[in-house]
This record gives structure tokens, C-alpha cells and sequence, in this order.
């Protein structure tokens, strides 16, 4: 293993990485303004919505933009839609029940993906699976295995995707775009899925355009 990689598990092991990760990286942003969606394209993308989407979201004024390698820093899974809990999401808060307007207001781009292979039935039990991770703590570690502590998973944002696609249907690289020397999965992984329909990009939304369908 490469120094560097040993300095940054290293790291990463430790107290202070793991109490900046959950109490500090979070509420940094280069900015006191607000992020730049609007909630003309939030309506656009949630007339898209559909309960076992993707979410891929970024905060480019965000510390963890910086940290996390690739175009998304956040990833999330719509269980429902109209429902006060539409959006699964891992973050330092752990487990997080959010809705749609949540995740867009916290971004300055967000993009849907879906699957092509997930049918009806297997969506719905994906989204049974998501749910039942509902006492999941943040993964500090982002490890992809041995996830059972004292029966509770700990999980990352893009792996409670992954993980909650049980059958592993989605056609994803594992490649260690942050070099932690193990396989990762990432937003930005989720979104080179190769069996995957763009659905909406809040960043193609022009104001006076219809409504974009899909983007696959």
C-alpha cells in the first residue's frame, strides 16, 4: 500500500477525523448566501419523482465538495412521493427521514437517476430494504463490508443506495476514486451506473423550456 494511502487510513481511524467528519465538515460552506436552486426547478424535478429513484445531489460552496472526488458529494433514495417522509438519506446525523424539498434546498444541483433493471416488485422491497436500515449510524470508516455492529449497519450516503439494492441489480464501479485503498462506492459511481436512465439535471432546466421528460 502507497504511503499516502497509509496516512489517510490512518487518519481516517482516528478521534479527531471522526469527530470533524460528524460535528464540524457538515456546517462549513465558503459562503454565508444561500445555495442557488430555485424552487421553479424543485417543482420540475419533483413532477419526475418517482418512489425508488436516485438522488444525486451537490453544494458547491460545501467543504465536502471539495472532499468528495467526482461531479455529486450526496446521494439519497426516494421511498415515497407526497408523504412526509418521500427521501432516505445517511448523514451526520445518521438515518435521515427528509422530503424532496429538503434535498433541493440544500443543493445547487440535483439529478434523478433510475434504474432500468429495478421492475415494480423489486423496487418495492428495495425500498423495504431502505427502510429497514432505519437505525443505521453514519459509516466513518466508508467500509463496504463488515457492516453489522451490535446489529446495528453503519452506512455511507451513496452505500445505503447500494446496500439497499439487495439483488446488487445496479451496474456500478467500485473504483477507490478517494484512495482509501479499498473498494467505495461514491455518488458519482452511482451515477456512471451503466444501466441507468438521467431522468432530470436541475443544471439543463432553463426557465421558459418545457418540461425536460428524461435525459437518458
Amino acid at each position: 500500500m502507497k504511503l499516502h494511502k497509509k496516512l489517510l487510513l490512518t487518519l481516517m481511524n482516528s478521534k479527531l477525523y471522526k469527530y470533524l467528519l460528524l460535528h464540524i465538515i457538515p456546517f462549513i460552506r465558503f459562503t454565508t448566501y444561500y445555495t442557488s436552486l430555485r424552487g421553479w426547478k424543485y417543482r420540475r424535478g419533483y413532477k419526475l419523482l418517482k418512489p425508488g429513484d436516485i438522488i444525486l445531489t451537490k453544494d458547491k460552496k460545501k467543504l465536502t465538495a471539495l472532499l468528495i472526488p467526482g461531479e455529486f458529494s450526496h446521494a439519497a433514495l426516494c421511498v415515497d412521493v407526497g408523504s412526509e417522509w418521500e427521501i432516505s438519506e445517511m448523514t451526520h446525523t445518521n438515518y435521515t427521514k427528509s422530503c424532496f424539498f429538503d434535498i433541493c434546498k440544500e443543493s445547487d444541483r440535483v439529478v434523478i437517476i433510475r434504474c432500468n433493471d429495478w421492475d415494480e416488485d423489486y423496487i418495492t422491497n428495495v425500498i423495504l430494504t431502505c427502510k429497514s436500515f432505519v437505525t443505521a449510524v453514519y459509516d466513518t470508516d466508508f467500509k463496504l463490508e463488515d457492516k453489522m455492529t451490535l446489529g446495528i449497519p453503519s452506512l455511507y450516503c451513496s452505500e445505503l443506495v447500494y446496500q439497499s439494492d439487495y439483488a446488487h441489480k445496479l451496474i456500478v464501479s467500485l473504483e477507490d476514486l478517494a484512495g482509501i485503498g479499498r473498494p467505495y462506492i461514491s455518488p458519482f459511481g452511482l451515477s456512471k451506473a451503466k444501466n441507468i436512465t438521467w431522468v432530470w439535471d436541475s443544471d439543463t432546466e432553463k426557465l421558459d423550456a418545457p418540461l425536460t421528460k428524461s435525459l437518458g
